[in-house]
């Protein structure tokens, strides 16, 4: 077992440096630039570099003292990190609270042959419980083999201790499963599908928005409105021009993104551990235990549902708060036919019930979708309509589409237990299928307004752990009875464990 401590590469003090250097400029870009660029006074200017210089400077020496500070080693099944300039810190982490020892490699690490290892404990909150920026690979593979392996013999250590000779001598009569090994790999005709079909452009949208608004609380905008003031004038044909000049650069850009994510897209089974790689720019490799699996999520955006394609996700414990996805991709872009294939292959208990199985929302209940999905869209066209006519009117135009997704969430809302899964399918824009099983479930929760009573429906969901936070699936406006069958089994489970 590694017990001497180690340092990581050199090159980390460069890339800690700059990751901390355009950290720090982000945060303060807006005052530098309204003072380097927008003040006349060259007397504010020349201290505003200084300032920046000294900062620095100053970040520079303290990211060398850091990196001689440094250090890990493994000792007494702890993993072990001390570090700090000023004040000494000391983290001794369990091997066995460890859940996962995930690899990337950005430029810098890729350029050296190096990668970054996080490694990340359960119930950990605000980031990575341990983050080395850069270690050889086989360093890295050592690593998370000595801890793996390691934890692994504590287990089995524990189990002895408390089951006994007569443990033992059972399991020595059981047969010796043989490891499962099976691989998925995303081809370039799938990646360039899965780019043209995302929807990452209201991402792109929306990014530009807030990016606009807090401009324009700080740059004087008055200047560059008035080169386009001629388009005040303009006719309907070039403001219709224009907007889709605008929607086709976001695709573009929505494309491009998607492909760097998901470019080198492949997903491993390997015994009990699932081995996710993903990223052209930056590499990524995530390992999930099937023990931390709580939910299968697949996922269907209106782009991708009339052609027969899905995404399918993990939503699976552990992790931090700060990642931002409560799921992680386990096929980014397959076909809705080879889900269950690729699912029993891939985990032990998750398969996908067809659509025919499902037990749907009650016919009285489509009105209650109507008027959930249809009541803000109509009552903005009517406030802007009266308000501004005739330009108005055009609020009017998404009411139709409203209803029309209000009746494919009616149309495909519904749920069906196979014991001891239960399958929930939702939509809003796009349409959301949730498999979990019965023991993942971290409560389940049947809610009634007025209205729902009056009408004998009923909303439910259930929640499951998602990295450190909880994440839900349900249906609205079901049957009462069957949101109280469904309670039944859920408390049969409860009475029977307790």
């Amino acid at each position: 077992m590694m017990s001497e401590p180690k340092r990581v590469h050199p090159i980390s003090m460069f890339i800690d440096f700059i990751s901390d250097a355009v950290s720090m400029i982000k945060n303060f870009i807006i005052p530098f630039f309204v003072l380097i660029f927008v003040n006349s006074n060259s007397s504010i200017r020349f201290y505003a570099f200084i300032i920046l210089g000294v900062l620095l400077l100053w970040k520079a020496v303290f990211t060398i003292l850091e990196w001689r500070r440094f250090t890990y080693r493994m000792e007494d099944d702890e993993f072990r990190v001390e570090s700090g300039v000023i004040t000494k810190k000391k983290k001794y982490i369990s091997l066995e609270r460890i859940q996962t020892v995930n690899t990337s490699e950005g430029i810098f690490q890729r350029i050296f042959g190096l990668v970054r290892v996080q490694i990340e404990t359960a119930g950990g909150t605000d980031g990575p419980e341990v983050s080395l920026t850069a270690i050889t690979k086989a360093e890295a593979e050592q690593l998370k083999q000595s801890i793996f392996n390691r934890k692994k013999s504590l287990q089995q250590e524990e189990m002895t201790d408390e089951a006994g000779d007569l443990h033992d001598h059972i399991a020595a009569q059981k047969p010796v499963q043989e490891e499962i090994n099976v691989s998925y790999r995303m081809g370039v005709p799938e990646l360039l599908l899965a780019a043209t079909t995302s929807s990452g452009i209201g991402v792109i949208i929306s990014g530009c928005l807030a990016i606009y608004t807090q401009i324009d609380e700080i740059l004087p905008m008055d200047g560059f409105f008035k080169q386009f003031s001629f388009l005040s004038h303009a006719s309907v044909e070039i403001y219709a021009i224009l907007i889709f000049l605008a929607v086709l650069i976001a695709w573009i850009l929505s494309v491009g993104v998607t492909a760097l994510q998901y470019a080198n897209f492949a997903a491993k089974r390997k015994g009990k551990d699932i081995i996710i790689t993903r990223g052209l720019i930056e590499r990524h490799q995530m390992t999930i235990p099937l023990a931390r699996i709580q939910a299968v999520k697949i996922k269907e955006n209106i782009l991708r549902e009339p052609f027969g394609f899905a995404t399918v996700m993990l939503v699976s414990a552990g992790g931090s708060i700060t990642e931002k996805e409560t799921s992680s991709v386990l096929f980014p872009l397959i076909r809705k036919k080879k889900i269950n294939e690729l699912l029993s292959q891939f985990t032990d208990h998750y398969h996908v019930a067809p659509e025919t199985e499902l037990k749907k929302v009650p016919k009285r209940s489509l009105k209650r979708y109507l008027i959930s999905y249809g009541f803000v869209p109509l009552l903005v066209g009517v406030i802007l309509s009266v308000r501004i006519p005739p330009w108005g009117y055009l609020a009017l135009i998404p009411l139709p589409l409203a209803l029309f997704f209000g009746y494919l969430a009616y149309k495909q809302s519904g749920y069906t237990i196979k014991d001891p899964l239960i399958q929930m399918t939702s939509r809003g824009i796009g349409k959301t299928t949730g498999i979990v099983l019965r023991k993942r479930m971290q409560n389940y929760t049947m809610t009634q307004s007025f209205f729902q009573k009056k009408g004998r429906v009923a909303s439910i969901h259930t929640f499951v752990k998602s990295s450190a936070l909880l994440d839900s699936f349900g249906v609205h406006h079901l049957e009462e009875e069957d949101a109280a069958r469904v309670f039944d089994w859920y408390s049969y489970e409860k009475n029977e464990s307790s």
